[in-house]
């Protein structure tokens, strides 16, 4: 296996245990509070975010998009939280800290 092939595979990794771990964080929040709901919310199957969270099946781009829209960030947000190493109970609430000044200013 080439080394590109072998980053590749584990950015995928990467990707999917923290995608996995900001949905387990959103299903704890007290917004949520369970993954059924948070499926629900997010028009994305109970099956396919648990399948998520266990690098079961790769989320496709539609599903990733609907996610990220639905929990109130862009797909730029999303990757780069994916790809970074903030945690994720502080990346959801970075969030609705700057959702809620840009409420503030739009009152």
């Amino acid at each position: 296996m080439s080394a590109k092939l072998e980053e590749n595979l584990a950015l995928d990794i990467r990707i999917h245990k923290r995608i996995g771990q900001l949905i387990e964080a959103l299903v704890e929040d007290e917004r949520v509070g369970s993954s059924r709901e948070l499926g629900r919310l997010t028009g994305v199957s109970f099956n396919t975010l648990v399948n998520w969270c266990e690098g079961k099946s790769d989320p496709r781009l539609q599903k990733l998009m609907q996610f990220a829209y639905a929990i109130g960030w862009s797909m730029t947000e999303l990757m780069q939280y994916a790809e970074g190493d903030e945690d994720p109970y502080e990346a959801i609430a970075r969030k609705k800290k700057v959702q809620y000044q840009q409420y503030q200013k739009a009152s």
